[in-house]
């Protein structure tokens, strides 16, 4: 399971759709891991290096051969436990350990990733790949034969409907309700839905969609997507009461059902007795659960209808006190599979491969860095920060290389834009992630020397020509105007990371262009509620901060920022966007041109609404006698945990 410190969303609140903030401080502590969506993520420590291999660091543990039967333990951290068990799951719940622990037990529509791909894993997806039609306003979805709840019915088509039912009453009660909710968007954009025969459901929407996006974005959103749900077992509103079979056309019942599962599915006392949740088709069935350590037990699900059918008997995932008891038990052979705390535990990795375990990482799809605040009127910066050729010469003094090198110890990827240099995203094209602001200290300082600035490196440097024409600073910005803004970080003991790399930027920004940057710290809460421009809070703290490094955002396989950084995006906590950024994202999901996506992303690079760092990796452990496909252990880089993939193996 995820494990030591490293925290973060995913999908959480909203996270390819709108956080709420409140949300995510609460998932923030119980989460390991990001929305169709992000998550928020949080900065820890740093890597010693290791060789990158096809964007993973590290190498991936030998198959072995598999041997059928027996059990495998996983670790997990105290506080980063399951905490529902619904699979319509909303609010603090849309994190990793919980996801994982549901779709171990509920096949998800369409599962993701496919190693380091991101794209569909159709072995482990309830239905064939969507078929569009109609302009792309009809999607045709067909379930897979031979699916069965651990009843002994049929997973048909009412089940997929009855699943977009109960998500259609639970957010129109409240979009906190789903995690994965956004205004416009699903299940909003459904205007019917139907069964065709046994095994097929069409949804007719309210208007065109890129496919791709829907499918990614929409349909599959990496664990907290959708789910066939048990139609005739959950149907109910009361424990003990008659079965609800209006559902289909009346949505108040639909949300008593709704409510009544919820409320069930969040306690965690009845996890593992509740009559409910014994109903399963996914490749496990639970066997037991601690309420107080959130430590439980998976077995076999012998009706488990897909293929491969699962090799292990079960899987036992242990709750560790801290990241030390963790290791322990990885380094003593009492855990094989766990990870480690990279702001801490970075020296036990050789160790650790001498005793024969494999310790590996990548980076995840998304960003990280610090958020710009558009509004903040301090020395001006709201009028500075404007000018496009500003940004620029901030991109050019974020030395990248050494960041990796001397933060994270070369476990990481540069990243300038919205998406990664790794994994590399079958969606964009590599021109559309061309490094636009590439490190240059000596480019940004005739930029602004260019542009009306008296640069004094190791000094102050401030505007000497103001005006709109050529050669002059910009609109608004008054003669004797500096660069200078406040950069906001977690505390150090929460994301050391974040600390370091902003200040090496710091000193580079000084040192070369004059650039004056303040520090301040906050908890999470405070740097995603009060220092939100879009927050209630907002008018109070609009000129405290110039930029935010909360972390980043674990995104969604198709990479577009709609939700995220457009105008009342769920990340958008600096104001930034207008008209133009707004088109772009539109077309991104509507239009079925990769061309829309390439143009989104390319354009975000070169405007930078955000001071983009380098993208971390994920770093996990296993022993030596845990087996498993290639396509599990890099799914695991990626925050994804497949058990039934999984096997214990005997090596040569």
């Amino acid at each position: 399971m995820p494990g030591a410190g490293q925290s973060a969303g995913r999908r959480l609140g909203v996270a390819h759709k709108p956080l709420v903030a409140t949300a995510l401080a609460a998932a923030l502590a119980a989460a390991v891991a990001g929305c169709g969506s992000a998550s928020v993520a949080v900065r820890h420590g740093h890597h010693h290096h290791a060789p990158r291999i096809a964007g993973i660091a590290g190498t991936l543990p030998a198959r072995g051969t598999p041997l059928r039967g027996g059990t495998i333990t996983a670790g997990q951290l105290a506080g980063q436990t399951p905490a529902q068990i619904l699979p319509v799951v909303g609010g603090a719940g849309c994190t990793t350990p919980t996801l994982d622990f549901i779709s171990q037990q509920y096949v998800p529509l369409y599962a993701g990733p496919k190693g380091v791909t991101p794209a569909v894993n159709e072995a482990l997806s309830a239905a064939r790949l969507p078929v569009y039609s109609d302009g792309d306003r009809t999607v045709t979805i067909t379930l897979k034969p031979g699916l069965r709840w651990s009843d002994g019915a049929p997973v048909d088509a009412s089940d997929l409907i009855f699943d977009i039912d109960l998500l259609r009453a639970a957010v129109s009660a409240s979009p906190a309700n789903w995690c994965q909710s956004q205004a416009g968007q699903f299940p909003s954009d459904v205007a019917a839905v139907s069964a065709r025969g046994r095994r097929t459901v069409v949804l007719t929407l309210t208007h065109r969609v890129n496919p791709e996006w829907f499918t990614a974005d929409q349909l599959e959103d990496v664990g907290a997507g959708l789910y066939p749900l048990p139609s005739t077992v959950w149907n109910v509103d009361a424990t003990g009461g008659a079965h609800v079979t209006t559902w289909a056309s009346d949505p108040a019942a639909a949300l008593a059902i709704f409510k009544y599962l919820q409320a069930q599915g969040a306690d965690t006392g009845t996890f593992a007795s509740n009559p409910l949740w014994k109903v399963v088709d996914g490749p496990f069935e639970l066997a037991s659960f601690n309420a107080s350590s959130g430590a439980y037990k998976l077995v076999r699900n012998p009706r488990y209808g897909l293929r491969p059918r699962p090799l292990l008997a079960g899987v036992s995932v242990r709750t560790y006190s801290d990241p030390q008891a963790m290791l322990a038990a990885l380094r003593t052979g009492r855990l094989e599979l766990g990870s480690l705390d990279p702001s801490t535990q970075l020296s036990a990795i050789a160790g650790l491969r001498r005793h024969g375990l494999d310790v590996f990482g990548g980076p995840g799809w998304g960003w990280y860095g610090g958020v710009i605040n558009f509004k903040d009127a301090t020395d001006d910066f709201d009028r500075v920060i404007a000018q496009p050729y500003i940004r620029g010469v901030l991109a050019e003094l974020v030395d990248q290389p050494q960041i990796i090198r001397s933060v994270y110890h070369g476990w990481a990827v540069p990243e300038h834009g919205p998406v990664p240099v790794a994994p590399r995203s079958p969606y964009l094209s590599a021109s559309a992630t061309k490094v636009p602001w590439p490190y240059d200290p000596g480019r940004a300082v005739a930029t602004l020397r260019a542009h009306g600035w008296r640069v004094r490196p190791g000094g102050r440097t401030t505007c000497i020509r103001p005006g709109v024409g050529a050669g002059e600073c910009g609109a608004g910005i008054p003669a004797g105007t500096p660069i200078s803004f406040t950069w906001a970080n977690l505390s150090a003991s929460v994301s050391p990371i974040g600390i370091r790399e902003s200040r090496l930027f710091a000193a580079d920004a000084r040192q070369y262009a004059g650039i004056d940057v303040r520090f301040l710290t906050g908890s999470f809460g405070v740097l995603t509620a009060d220092y939100n421009d879009q927050g209630s809070a907002a008018a109070a703290d609009q000129n405290a901060w110039g930029v935010n490094n909360f972390g980043g955002a674990l995104t969604g396989y198709y990479p577009t920022q709609a939700g995220l950084l457009g105008p009342g995006g769920a990340l958008n906590l600096g104001g930034y966007g207008g008209r133009h950024v707004r088109a772009l994202l539109q077309a991104s999901i509507e239009s079925a041109s990769r061309g829309a996506i390439g143009r989104e992303v390319s354009y975000l690079s070169r405007v930078f609404p955000v001071l983009y760092m380098p993208d971390q990796d994920w770093i996990t452990v296993v022993a030596a006698r845990l087996g498993g496909s290639a396509t599990a252990f890099a799914a695991m880089t990626q925050r994804q945990y497949f058990f039934a993939l999984l096997y214990r193996a005997r090596h040569r």
